[in-house]
């Protein structure tokens, strides 16, 4: 009985052990797959070529910009960023720097593209507007204004101290902003201007960092409007001769004019409120250049030591180029 039951199992088992015959792909299937994978690698490529190369065209037709790991043969500012990294890394708070060559038009920075506070470097765009709508006819310099008590800003300038009902020309209100960075002018000139045009002069500028409503911008930005100054481009030369006057011997000299030798002229705009000490401009050397300092959570009596410092070592480098 044993041996009939092999013999009874024996054909059950024989078929499952055969192998299933394998399906052959439909003719032409494998010519359709290499077709399709080269339309795929079309799409990728055409996506790639189109992201990539405006960046690449951008990468080769745009200064030299040289951050605090990087340097080249053809200029090296590695030392002069040491430098500044040695100077500022042991104090508290964060400090971007920005330098243009306005010659050569090489660039080098510390943390330049990062946002800072704008405080009073925000009179910068301000000032501009007001020379333009001189030009285009849309205001008079000569108006005068009768101050406020509710004008009144606290913090830096001399109106604040004036008493309500003296008379300033609006000329006299951009002097003040440039020489005292006056807070009370600078609120009457924004009112006069409008937030919406001081917004779209910086937008023209081409300052994409720098927000009026937020009251923020970076070291480039700043470094960007001083550029187009020097150039004489955005104003006529009357108007930038006097925006540079009112931007010499400033009431605050402690900082970047400090680093420089007294012979040296510099036209600057200083930045200042709680944790932010900056200042900015144009050292007319021989080899004129732009300087941007910024700070936040910065402290005061460190600011006061260290930017004089990092303004005096860009001096020196750029004076041994």
């Amino acid at each position: 009985m044993v041996f009939k039951a092999e013999q009874e199992t024996i054909p059950e088992v024989r078929p499952l052990l055969k192998k299933p015959r394998k399906k052959q792909p439909p003719k032409g299937g494998r010519w359709s797959i290499v077709i399709f994978f080269l339309i795929t690698l079309l799409a990728i490529g055409s996506v790639y070529l189109k992201t990539a190369l405006p960046l690449f065209w951008q990468k080769i037709t745009t200064p030299l910009i040289i951050t605090n790991k990087q340097s080249t043969l053809k200029f090296n500012a590695a030392s002069v960023l040491e430098e500044i990294e040695k100077l500022t890394k042991d104090l508290r708070g964060k400090y971007g720097v920005y330098v243009y060559q306005l010659e050569n038009k090489n660039q080098y920075g510390v943390y330049q593209k990062e946002k800072f506070p704008a405080a009073s470097l925000m009179k910068l765009p301000v000032m501009l507007l007001f020379y333009q709508e001189v030009e285009k006819g849309n205001l008079e310099p000569e108006i005068k204004y009768t101050l406020k008590e509710s004008d009144k800003v606290l913090g830096a300038g001399i109106l604040q101290g004036k008493s309500a009902g003296t008379t300033y020309t609006y000329r006299q209100l951009i002097e003040y902003m440039g020489q005292y960075s006056d807070n009370t002018a600078f609120k009457v000139i924004r009112r006069v201007l409008g937030d919406d045009k001081i917004q779209q002069t910086i937008n023209d500028l081409g300052m994409t960092e720098t927000s009026l409503e937020d009251f923020e911008t970076t070291p480039e930005d700043i470094g960007l409007f001083f550029q187009k100054l020097y150039q004489g481009k955005i104003i006529n030369s009357n108007s930038r001769s006097e925006l540079l006057d009112f931007l010499t011997k400033t009431a605050y000299e402690d900082w970047l004019p400090a680093g420089v030798s007294k012979k040296i002229k510099v036209v600057h705009k200083i930045g200042r409120e709680t944790g932010t000490f900056s200042d900015g401009g144009i050292v007319f050397t021989d080899k004129p250049y732009v300087i941007v300092i910024m700070s936040k959570d910065a402290r005061e009596i460190e600011a006061n030591e260290v930017l004089p410092k990092i303004s005096q070592a860009v001096f020196d480098f750029e004076n041994s180029l």
